[in-house]
């Protein structure tokens, strides 16, 4: 009886082979799926006394939260800056995604720390990873004002916590006063985004009586103010970066042509070739002082006009606001001097039977002058490599 169940299990054994052997052949043949990629995860700090801002390269479309003891916003004016802080004292590490137009997700493990190093990340800068934004050191009193010049108008100011004042002086659009709330202030930070698209942040911490009183940032260099920063701030009138609104300007004020100019009291003015990106258009301005008198820029004026105003009717204008002006800053031509600026907005045309009308007034003077532009100069623009 063993010897017969031994022949009768022999051939299964050997039926067998052959099934096995095609088995491995099918799953050495079948493709292998590839494993995941683990994202990069990257580490950060926040705290209810301060305010962290993150800089994306792109503008921000998604932002997830892992738990409630987190606050996070789109910093008021921009599409890539994050804010970020704590909603109390402490709270257990979670997590924080986000995603970018550009398809990039991100994602940081949150911590709770009191006094965070790491105000400000730019995620993208050149490297590995973010770089970390340069912090200015500031001192107030609530004896005393303290006031920030900015190159540019100032967009955005956001304060860490409830121990300083701060707010834009009146009839100065570039000028923040800030001071202590009390002498009790704990040190906090403050962010100030300005029109240019750059990010001033400062320590903030409390001295009765502080040596500088008054600082004026258009004087920084921008590698002091965003030092190694790959990204600046995507203004929300604008879907073109602050870098690229500056190259695309140098190269409208490089290229040839004219749409209209104009000569009156030794002021020259010449309006060059319209320049067109992602629904923008560049107007550049090309200004010169042919007297010994220095002239000094009150502001620039565009507005549509009716080609021909009927008597007896009112006169309808209706007045355009750039987003961006490149060299906006610059307001004095030296005599025999000149001035180059762009003057950038959201795309537009001209009815046939209205003009475009640019007007450059003189501060505390009459010599205003005044160009004409039609829709046909609008429908040559030029785009940019």
């Amino acid at each position: 009886m063993r010897i017969a169940l031994a022949l009768c299990t022999l051939p299964l054994s050997l039926a067998a082979a052959p099934a096995l052997a095609q088995s491995t052949t099918l799953a050495s043949t079948r493709p292998v799926a590839p494993a995941a990629a683990k994202l990069a995860t990257y580490p950060l700090f926040v705290s209810e006394q301060k305010t962290t801002h993150l800089v994306f390269p792109s503008p921000v479309t998604y932002v997830d939260l892992g738990s409630a003891g987190l606050i996070a916003a789109k910093a008021t004016g921009s599409e890539n800056i994050v804010r970020v802080k704590a909603a109390g004292s402490g709270f257990s590490e979670t997590n924080m995604t986000v995603l970018t137009a550009s398809g990039k997700l991100y994602s940081f493990v949150v911590g709770y720390q009191r006094n965070p190093r790491q105000l400000g990340l730019d995620l993208g800068a050149p490297g590995a990873g973010p770089a970390k934004l340069p912090v200015l050191t500031l001192y107030v009193s609530d004896q005393k004002t303290t006031h920030l010049v900015f190159p540019y108008p100032v967009t955005y100011v956001d304060l860490g916590n409830s121990g300083i004042l701060a707010a834009k002086a009146t009839g100065a659009d570039n000028i923040v006063r800030v001071k202590a709330a009390s002498n009790h202030l704990t040190e906090t930070n403050m962010t100030v985004l300005t029109s240019g698209g750059k990010l001033y942040m400062f320590v903030v911490n409390y001295q009765h009586d502080p040596k500088v009183l008054s600082l004026d940032l258009s004087t920084m260099t921008s590698s002091t103010a965003q030092a190694g920063s790959g990204s600046e701030a995507i203004l929300s009138n604008t879907p073109i970066p602050r870098g690229n609104l500056d190259a695309y300007s140098k190269q409208s004020l490089a290229r040839g042509g004219s749409a209209a100019s104009d000569t009156k009291n030794q002021l020259s003015v010449r309006a060059g070739s319209v320049g067109y990106q992602q629904e923008t258009l560049f107007f550049p301005l090309h200004l010169r002082n042919r007297s010994n008198v220095t002239y000094d820029v009150d502001f620039v004026k565009f507005y549509i006009q009716d080609k021909k105003v009927a008597k007896r009717t009112a006169e309808q204008a209706i007045e355009l606001t750039p987003t961006y002006v490149y060299n906006g800053n610059l307001k004095k031509i030296e005599a025999a001097g000149k001035l180059q600026q762009v003057f950038v907005f959201k795309k537009f045309t001209i009815p046939d039977q209205k003009n475009l009308v640019v007007e450059v007034y003189e501060k505390g003077g009459g010599r205003n002058i005044k160009l004409r532009l039609s829709n046909s100069d609008l429908l040559r623009a030029r785009g940019f490599r």
